[in-house]
């Protein structure tokens, strides 16, 4: 029996085997409080078998109240989330590094060697000082950011598995 595996990491991988396969992606914003950790929870709810997510900011801040309370609503709890900074993360090596507003866009040099992809996401705090506004605007800002995520899952996921025809003209090689 012959197993055919894809790795596209080194076979010496620092990380559990499993965690080789998956491609790593950084969420960065401002402050780490907002946009970047709604997106690493969604992600690793979407498709955690193909992805790790991870969420840093360009400064340190606190996770905004109402990003716990929409993502709540979704069955996701962020309460005991610390944000973190991107220096914190400067000796891990990311597939994709994913910023979510135009603040870090323009800020943030890529030292990663990650392909880099651009998201503008508005900022739901700025967008009305009723709470009743704001709320529905992080509930906006989450749903933009899930459907995000689905295209972007279905676009690097199919575009990394092997395809039918060199499936079988491998099988048909080993027999």
């Amino acid at each position: 029996m012959i197993i055919l595996c894809y790795i596209r990491y080194p076979i010496f991988c620092q990380r559990k085997p499993e965690a080789c396969l998956k491609r790593k992606v950084l969420f960065l914003c401002e402050t780490n409080g907002l946009h970047s950790p709604i997106a690493e929870a969604l992600l690793a709810r979407i498709d955690s078998e193909n992805f790790e997510a991870i969420s840093a900011g360009t400064s340190r801040g606190r996770l905004h109240p109402l990003a716990v309370e929409v993502m709540n609503e979704v069955g996701i709890d962020l309460s005991a989330k610390t944000p973190r900074r991107v220096q914190e993360l400067a000796d891990e090596r990311f597939d994709y590094v994913i910023t979510l507003d135009d603040s870090t866009a323009c800020t943030y040099r890529n030292s990663h060697h990650a392909e880099t992809i651009h998201w503008k996401v508005d900022d739901p705090a700025a967008i009305s000082n009723e709470p009743e506004k704001q709320l529905r605007a992080f509930r906006v800002v989450r749903d933009q950011i899930a459907q995000r995520l689905r295209l972007f899952v279905i676009v690097h996921v199919r575009t990394h598995l092997p395809s039918l025809a060199a499936k079988k003209s491998f099988a048909a090689s080993a027999r």
